[in-house]
């Protein structure tokens, strides 16, 4: 017999061990044979490629707008900032793995009494000719003896991945089309910031390598060039083998930027680094004029760890593991949010109160530091058509020009649809091309606090049976989320002058 499976997101990205049976019946098949049936079993990663997936999913680089993010408001304020973030975020992503939960019951169900009408149905001597589907949602799998057509639609269990727009589009019905554009956006915001990003960096390099100072609009358009045709690519597990790379290329950026700013400085002649590094942590200040656009970019932090948590939890395979992946979840982004604080503190007093905001630019001319500039630039230009995916995949099908369609209109409507949409990002990033840290801080407040704060507390509270309290601590902090937003961003317009760098 041979199987099938129903795995059609992201986490195609991530390497997967084969189907892991959790439960095996045997049947008779007639003729004193008997054959070992799976009646329980899904796809998907051990818990190890989950944590994976948490970090790749929270680390990137928008962790090197932190050290400009603590400048422009101080330790006093950035540092609970952080703490407080982590905080109602881990509580809104236990929120929706709790959705999750419930939902994914719901469709075990389903199928079970599929089952059961089946078994009712068909003859007990049709069993040995009948294909009994069994569907569990993510990662279930079917074997393909012959069935009718009617029978197959008839029986067929319900295959929708459960993911954050899923379970918000069960959750609000038609009202969800706000969170999945506003996923879209947040997506779309940050592949500009990309885009403001490596011209800045790439000027910095080259004029340290070249003594040349070219234009940073020249890079921008050279990126864009690479980008438009990248973001072409429909199938999304073509851009494995730089995912692959540009992972490494960021881990390899990360330790070598705490490098420089640890062990790497030029002024240092009478004290030692390390001696230098802790005076000046010390004198840091506590507060800035601008601490508010801080609010923002500590929710930027997170925009893909949240949209991500959903397809994580469900490729994980083994039942435990699935009920441990909520508490793993929570150690792990507790400890990148700490490597965060210490990251951004020790960067910021290793490089000043000037340092910009594509941190990159601002580390000191040697021949390790262009290496990280350049690093980090291919590192994101290849990051860049795997983060427009997702957000492509929004527009396509609100449009009718959906991945998996292979006629060659629809493929070209396709392709100048998502051109047109990384040109008018480009036309945004040469306006925007000084402001990268309130482009970040007005992504955070406008499109990343409601989809981290907001909106899973309200699914929780339409999909989960709840106490009067649950209820009301849902309300609260989605009201506490709604307020942030309108302020955070209204500060951010009003000084957008002031975070300039």
């Amino acid at each position: 017999t041979t199987t099938t499976t129903t795995t059609t997101d992201l986490m195609d990205l991530f390497h997967r061990k084969p189907i892991e049976a959790l439960e095996y019946e045997v049947r008779e098949t007639g003729d004193e044979e008997y054959e070992d049936v799976i009646i329980d079993s899904v796809e998907g990663g051990s818990i190890t490629a989950a944590i994976f997936g948490i970090v790749k999913g929270t680390v990137g680089p928008a962790v090197l707008y932190l050290p400009r993010g603590f400048a422009m408001s101080g330790y006093a304020v950035a540092v609970p900032s952080m703490i407080i973030a982590t905080a109602t975020y881990l509580y809104s992503a236990t929120r929706l793995l709790q959705c999750w939960k419930v939902e994914s019951d719901k469709v075990k169900l389903f199928s079970q009494k599929l089952e059961e009408i089946r078994e009712l149905l068909d003859p007990p001597s049709s069993q040995n000719t009948k294909n009994l589907e069994l569907s569990h949602g993510y990662g279930s799998i079917s074997s393909t003896e012959t069935t009718t057509k009617d029978e197959s639609s008839m029986m067929q269990s319900p295959k929708t991945l459960l993911t954050y727009p899923e379970l918000s589009r069960r959750a609000f019905g038609q009202a969800s089309a706000l969170i999945s554009g506003g996923i879209a956006a947040m997506q779309f915001g940050v592949c500009l910031t990309y885009l403001i990003f490596v011209p800045q960096n790439l000027y910095e390099s080259t004029k340290s390598l070249f003594g040349l100072e070219v234009p940073r609009h020249f890079f921008l358009l050279g990126m864009l060039s690479i980008e438009t045709p990248l973001v072409w690519i429909r199938d999304i597990r073509k851009l494995t083998p730089m995912n692959i790379l540009a992972t490494m290329l960021i881990a390899f950026g990360l330790a070598s930027v705490l490098f420089i700013a640890l062990f790497g400085r030029s002024d240092v002649t009478q004290l030692s680094s390390s001696s230098r590094l802790i005076e000046d942590i010390v004198h840091l200040p506590a507060s800035s004029p601008t601490w508010f656009l801080f609010i923002g970019t500590s929710f930027f932090c997170f925009e893909g760890a949240i949209t991500l948590i959903v397809p994580l939890q469900e490729a994980v395979y083994k039942k435990q593991d699935r009920e441990r992946f909520p508490s793993i979840n929570r150690r792990v982004t507790t400890s990148i949010v700490t490597f965060y604080i210490f990251f951004a503190i020790i960067c910021w007093a290793s490089f000043g109160d000037s340092v910009q905001t594509a941190l990159t630019a601002s580390l000191p001319k040697s021949v390790l530091s262009t290496i990280v500039q350049f690093a980090y630039s291919i590192a994101v230009i290849f990051t860049f058509p795997l983060q427009a995916f997702p957000a492509l995949e929004v527009v396509c099908h609100t449009t009718e020009t959906k991945v998996g369609t292979y006629e060659s209109r629809t493929i070209l409507k396709r392709n100048m649809l998502a051109s047109t949409i990384i040109c008018f990002l480009g036309l945004i990033a040469v306006i925007a091309i000084d402001y990268l840290g309130n482009v970040v801080s007005l992504l955070g407040s406008l499109v990343g606090i409601p989809i981290a704060l907001v909106y899973p507390p309200l699914m929780h509270n339409q999909l989960v049976p709840s106490s009067l309290t649950t209820r009301f601590l849902n309300y609260t902090l989605s009201g506490v989320g709604v307020i942030a937003t309108i302020v955070a961003s209204y500060t951010t317009i009003k000084c957008w002058n002031e975070g300039a760098g």
